[in-house]
């Protein structure tokens, strides 16, 4: 679990544990395992770090509190195309090396504007105004 803030972070105690690369925290990098995600050659000619530990897995970063991948491999590599998020109601997903990643909040239901459904409101109120004029 990391603070998108505060970049602090707890790694769980799973069969994952030990995959889970946490070296770069303080820059908002982590990297976890993945499935599919077995040849690094690509990320390795841009991240000296991951080439000189040989991480194998997925590059994941924290920036403006918003969590992306930043590096992977899968199919058509729709992971990284997801745009950065940090809202619980647009997680990224990535199927192909069975990883999702999900964004939590603190806030209490005053102080929590559910983004996505915002969106479409003012979409549709939109929608409605330009209707009738």
């Amino acid at each position: 679990m990391i603070d998108l803030e505060s970049l602090e972070y707890q790694v769980f105690n799973t069969v994952y544990k030990s995959q889970i690369i946490t070296d770069r925290a303080d820059e908002g990098i982590f990297y976890v395992p993945g499935k599919v995600t077995t040849d690094m050659e690509a990320l390795y000619q841009v991240d000296e770090f991951a080439r000189d530990n040989q991480i194998i897995g997925i590059k994941l970063l924290i920036e403006n509190s918003k969590i992306s991948v930043e590096y992977q491999e899968s199919p058509r590599d729709i992971c990284e195309f997801q745009a950065p998020t940090d809202s619980h109601l647009q997680p990224i997903v990535c199927l192909p090396n069975e990883l999702i990643i999900n964004v939590y909040t603190n806030l209490s239901s005053e102080q929590f504007v559910p983004d996505a459904i915002l969106e479409w409101l003012l979409c549709y109120y939109l929608y409605l105004i330009l209707e009738f004029l």
